[in-house]
């Protein structure tokens, strides 16, 4: 049965247009010249196999067609959506809201909402807003020709992480001083009071914390500059190529039995997805985070999972980990993995699923209606 959703496309030129809604406008994501070109092309196919537009009175759900704008001028956004949401309201129909990946607090006052937004901290989280995970290209079809590569279980664990963890192998200057006192400040404990400033120093942490340790195989290939920006990907001084730098970066992946996967300037790791395309074991560090489908997925039994007090102890947790792990169980992980990034977190996967959501508030809101 198709989701029926009910939208109001005269709204795409008020801001950026939802994922969701590419399988009826098409693809306005990276152009072919992208690395991360071709990402939606299931979605794109499929998705009207499942989803369908229909009226208001018809519909299912409601959805708004843009991103909810909680950074730039959110008065103006909402003078600017005002007619659609009280179309909504007087329909009494829930509103499928997407926010983002990046932004802690939100406040949106809108009846019906459910809302995605992954920066969102666990202990604050409001009953109607979810996680969504990270969209990008598959990286065993883009690089690997479709293959999942089982790695056998070696004496040591091998712990990968390429990427930019400030002030590590960052030269010495202001960006280099502004993270040195980061990562003091995380040490000495001020920056759980003000989690919007953690900033990349809980990576760079959890790394000397790896590389201290002879129980582990490091795995490090850490970066000067960081890989996403105004210009998208690998900004900075570098003179390695975009398609260069993905390739290492997936191939660091798979080279690892485990990723290190940590916030960096939101409260959510884009890696943590990444290592699950490429059927890799996550060392999750969970500094009050959120992941998708939480209450249907055990997150804590397929992954290191290390809680932000213990990030010091993480060697211990990867070793432990792994030194109670089968060999059949890690090979097993491995597809377990992968599967589960291929049916719940690739845009059709998720998409898909978008009644669970919906359903689920259903339930929320007959339950505080009978008590």
């Amino acid at each position: 049965m198709k989701l029926r959703l009910y939208t109001d496309l005269s709204l795409l030129s008020k801001g950026q247009p939802v994922e969701l809604l590419m399988p009826f406008i098409g693809d306005f994501e990276a152009g072919a010249e992208s690395i991360r070109h071709g990402r939606y092309d299931d979605f794109l196919s499929s998705g009207k196999s499942f989803l369908e537009l229909t009226s208001i009175e018809e519909c299912d759900a409601c959805l708004l067609p843009i991103f909810y704008d909680v950074i730039g001028d959110q008065a103006k956004f909402e003078k600017s959506i005002k007619g659609f949401v009280e179309e909504v309201e007087r329909s009494g129909k829930k509103v499928l809201i997407f926010v983002g990946h990046d932004v802690l607090e939100i406040n949106i006052p809108v009846k019906n909402a459910i809302i995605f937004n992954s920066a969102i901290s666990k202990s604050k989280q409001a009953k109607n807003v979810y996680p969504w995970p990270h969209f990008f290209e598959d990286f065993l079809e883009r690089y690997k020709g479709g293959e999942l590569e089982i790695r056998n279980k070696g004496a040591k664990p091998v712990v990968g992480f390429c990427g930019y963890a400030p002030p590590l192998n960052i030269k010495m200057g202001r960006e280099k001083i502004v993270a040195i006192a980061k990562l003091m400040a995380n040490y000495a404990g001020l920056l759980q009071k003000y989690p919007d400033r953690i900033s990349h120093s809980y990576r760079a942490r959890a790394i000397i914390g790896l590389q201290k340790a002879t129980t582990i195989i490091p795995n490090f290939r850490l970066k000067s500059n960081f890989a996403f920006g105004p210009n998208g990907m690998n900004t900075g001084n570098t003179v390695e190529s975009n398609e260069d730098f993905r390739k290492k970066f997936v191939e660091n992946i798979i080279e690892s039995d485990y990723t290190l996967c940590v916030r960096g300037l939101g409260n959510n790791s884009v890696r943590f997805f990444e290592t699950l395309c490429c059927g890799r074991i996550p060392v999750f560090v969970n500094t009050d985070s959120t992941l998708p489908f939480d209450n249907l997925i055990d997150w804590k039994s397929l992954c290191v999972w290390v809680e932000e007090k213990d990030i010091d102890r993480i060697a211990e947790a990867v070793v432990e980990f792994h030194n109670n792990i089968s060999e059949s169980d890690f090979i097993d992980l491995q597809k377990k993995l992968r599967a589960i990034w291929e049916e719940y977190l690739t845009p059709t996967g998720f998409f898909k699923r978008l009644s669970f959501f919906i359903n689920q508030e259903s339930t929320v809101r007959s339950e505080a209606s009978a008590e």
